[in-house]
């Protein structure tokens, strides 16, 4: 299977056709950003992730149009978590969200805060990034600095509002179209409490989302906030070794470049000896 990057341009991600139509948007910027993914079914566009600045998301439909010719038939949120389903919004009201229920549980009881807390930061970000951009010289970070000040001031703004997931599911699935399929594998509690994974296995491609992290960091099993702290760690750590030992050749994480079977390994070694054996 030969990757191939592709003629894009996003200040936000690079993006890659891994086999035809599956596509990986790549974050440029590894952390706090995240990657996402789009699949041409056939006679479905299926978006996987939405990123969470929403700029970067508006150039994820851009791709996914440019390169599909199709507008989405249905959007998969990996997990709760913000920056992967922060973009959802962007998309078309009809557009279905599918999530699992747990994830679904979980937007719904920490989001909201977490927003309010966006929102009570946003003056303060609005200022600083104003200030950044007084000194900045590189064309490209001065369009993201007058992108974030945008987004900051539609945050701020008292009738905005996130949007959940619609469409809640309990199981696995596939979705069949009329060139190609892809199973939406619940993992169920590991990284969150509702992870769910997208798998070809005819392609031999998975996409992790955040069960699976280029590079890991030792200070993530003593910090308290703003780090990926596992749900279910022994859960994550037997997944990751789970599916290093499948036939998949290509592994997309939530954040980092594209990932083969070493990653997985180093991952459940991490997992193993910074949270379960702690625990």
């Amino acid at each position: 299977m030969t990757v191939k990057k592709l003629e894009f341009e996003s200040i936000y991600f690079d993006l890659y056709e891994l086999s035809s139509g599956i596509f990986a948007a790549i974050s440029t910027d590894k952390l706090p950003s995240s990657n996402a993914g789009f699949f041409d079914l056939g006679n479905y566009l299926v978006i996987f992730d939405t990123l969470m600045n929403p700029f970067s998301t508006i150039d994820l439909i851009k791709a996914s149009k440019q390169f599909t010719d199709k507008e989405p038939s249905f959007l998969i949120n990996s997990h709760h978590h913000i920056d992967h389903l922060f973009g959802n919004r962007i998309f078309a009201m009809n557009i279905p969200i599918i999530s699992s229920q747990k994830a679904f549980m979980e937007a719904q009881d920490t989001l909201q805060t977490r927003f309010k807390d966006f929102q009570k930061q946003a003056p303060t970000e609005i200022k600083r990034t104003k200030t950044e951009l007084l000194t900045e010289k590189n064309p490209d970070k001065i369009l993201e600095l007058k992108n974030d000040i945008n987004t900051w001031n539609e945050i701020k703004d008292p009738n905005f509002n996130l949007r959940l997931p619609n469409v809640i599911v309990n199981d696995s699935f596939s979705i069949k179209g009329t060139q190609n399929q892809v199973q939406i594998i619940n993992i169920g509690a590991a990284h969150t409490k509702g992870d769910m994974i997208a798998v070809f296995e005819k392609e031999k491609i998975c996409f992790m989302g955040d069960l699976l992290f280029e590079k890991t960091e030792p200070s993530w099993a003593t910090a308290t906030e703003g780090v990926p702290t596992p749900a279910n760690p022994e859960h994550l750590r037997d997944t990751l070794i789970e599916y290093a030992e499948k036939d998949i050749d290509v592994y997309i994480p939530g954040h980092g470049n594209l990932c083969t079977k070493k990653e997985l390994r180093e991952n459940a070694d991490f997992y193993n000896e910074y949270f379960v054996k702690k625990k």
